[in-house]
């Protein structure tokens, strides 16, 4: 059948003399694998709707069983010239969409991880993007999608407020298998780490503010990078299938 659906470049590699073998996240059909021939010709129709990053509205011959679909037509929706110009920007853009190979698997439609990732490299960007924030606001997203999502609000054990000054004194301990915070006051779980207050402020805040909005966070480089691998954590304990994510150890968190 003839199939047209928005989607995201993940990877691209060359196939033969002039074709490409492209990994989209499509927001119809999730993640795909096409061929698209003629795509390094010299005259090729396709620009840049190709490079990896880049939004495109496509057309493909879809076959059900066929791993590798026919993409015949690209039309560039919006190149991200703020990421793709930027080499700090262009790390946390590689970032965003490897966390996304890496955590989900299979040709199933997923809305919510579509427009995530969408409005994640749209903040991303813009002007103001302040990236370490944005790659933090698209994780938890990207957690909450995949149905494990993090409490930063609540203590897991007495459920008490965790923006109150008197429920963390000097530290908070964080869960992977709970998947949360447990206050000052509780007894922690025994697989529990102890966080910087900071760093659970700040996952709070991301959790409840739109990803436009988190250039306005101020954010030091040990809670984000405190927060960042926290939440990669959590994905592996859950997902022990997930790959590596590469692009991480060129990110200035880790500078």
């Amino acid at each position: 059948m003839i199939a047209k659906t928005e989607a995201i470049v993940l990877r691209s590699m060359k196939y033969g003399e002039t074709s490409r073998i492209l990994t989209l996240y499509t927001r119809d059909f999730g993640r795909m694998s096409v061929i698209v021939k003629g795509a390094r010709a010299a005259k090729s129709k396709f620009g840049m709707a190709l490079d990896v990053m880049s939004h495109s509205a496509v057309v493909m011959y879809v076959k059900e069983q066929r791993e590798l679909q026919l993409l015949t037509q690209a039309d560039l929706i919006e190149q991200y010239r703020g990421i793709v110009e930027h080499p700090e920007r262009l790390m946390y853009g590689f970032a965003l969409l490897e966390f996304l190979s890496a955590t989900v698997h299979g040709e199933e439609a997923h809305e919510e991880l579509y427009e995530v990732l969408v409005s994640s490299l749209a903040a991303l960007d813009a002007a103001e993007a302040r990236p370490a924030n944005i790659l933090l606001h698209y994780l938890l997203r990207l957690i909450h999608a995949l149905g494990l999502a993090i409490d930063a609000r609540h203590c897991t054990r007495c459920r008490a407020d965790l923006s109150h000054e008197q429920a963390l004194r000097g530290h908070a301990s964080f869960s992977e298998r709970q998947g949360g915070f447990t206050c000052s006051d509780c007894l922690p779980a025994a697989d529990a780490k102890r966080v910087a207050i900071e760093t659970v402020g700040a996952l709070r805040w991301l959790d409840t503010h739109a990803v436009a909005q988190s250039a306005t966070l101020a954010l030091s480089p040990r809670a984000a990078s405190e927060a960042l691998q926290l939440l990669q954590q959590h994905l592996r304990e859950h997902l022990p299938e997930m790959r590596q994510v590469k692009s991480l150890s060129m990110l200035d968190l880790f500078s």
